[in-house]
């Protein structure tokens, strides 16, 4: 239907050039003064000829006509589309492999840096936990003194409490000693007797 449509165009212009030259009339042309000679050709196709008789103006461009629906020609075009589709698919995996591939190795590349950090902070903490361990046994061990020295103290102090415990009785046996020795200072010794 398009394609007659266009034909019909095609028909109708180049009648109209056929009655603009008829106008012009070239000089040299017979019985162009003559008024009943007329020199138009006109082609007129036959509704009924089949589309492949006529042939396209050379100047045109040919109008692609729709996809038959013969289903050899649409499994073709089918086909066809799928192994495009099929292409195109394959590409962008590739691509797609592609880019996995440069994030993968930048990822890898900042994976092994964090680990060489990871490394060097844990040795930082075994470090740290061996001057911990150190410091905790030196911290046992003045601890372990001082309460060695602190018993020593607490048995001396015991030790003085037991005496001042006993120094009033000593001071008392003291006292009493110093009377008996006063008294006997004081009372006159007999005197020695001659013979």
């Amino acid at each position: 239907m398009e394609t007659e449509e266009i034909y019909m165009n095609q028909e109708l212009k180049m009648q109209a050039a056929a009655f603009k030259d008829k106008k012009k009339g070239p000089p040299d042309c017979k019985g162009a003064d003559d008024p009943a000679y007329e020199n138009i050709t006109l082609t007129f196709r036959n509704r009924d000829q089949s589309k492949s008789s006529h042939s396209l103006p050379k100047n045109k461009v040919p109008v692609r006509s729709r996809p038959s629906s013969d289903p050899a020609q649409f499994s073709h075009w089918l086909h066809r589309a799928m192994m495009s589709l099929h292409i195109l698919l394959a590409l962008s995996c590739v691509v797609l492999l592609a880019l996995v591939l440069m994030k993968n190795s930048e990822l890898s590349q900042e994976l092994l840096v964090l680990k060489r950090e990871i490394w060097n902070v844990s040795i930082s903490v075994r470090e740290c936990q061996k001057e911990q361990k150190a410091g905790w046994s030196t911290i046992k061990e003045r601890t372990n003194s001082n309460k060695e020295l602190i018993e020593m103290v607490k048995n001396k102090v015991q030790e003085g409490n037991l005496k001042l415990r006993t120094l009033p009785t000593d001071l008392t046996n003291i006292r009493n000693e110093l009377r008996k020795i006063t008294e006997m200072l004081k009372t006159p010794s007999p005197k020695p007797t001659t013979k």
